[in-house]
């Protein structure tokens, strides 16, 4: 965050969630609003649903392409997996 960014508020400009049944959906609403306002976005547990892991790498390639809010950040925890993309892999900063 530089000075000039609004700090971080839970639900605000920050959303956690714990990925699940269902969660899939909230997941990428809530990316999508990231991607657009410069939120912070914290998915915890991917390895849950790894065939959904698919459809994230391809929703953050077409992010990259589209060019996101430069606040925009995306957190991921995960136990070690390999049903996680290698693609996603690649890209974290670890």
């Amino acid at each position: 965050q530089t000075k000039m960014d609004p700090p971080l508020k839970l639900h605000l400009n920050y959303h956690n969630v714990a990925m699940g049944q269902g969660q899939d959906v909230v997941a990428m609403a809530k990316l999508e609003m990231g991607h657009k306002d410069g939120h912070w976005v914290m998915l915890q547990n991917i390895h849950l649903m790894p065939s959904w892991c698919v459809t994230l790498e391809k929703k953050m390639d077409n992010f990259n392409v589209e060019g996101s809010h430069p606040a925009f950040r995306i957190y991921l925890s995960a136990d070690p997996s390999k049903g996680i993309p290698i693609g996603i892999l690649e890209r974290a900063v670890k």
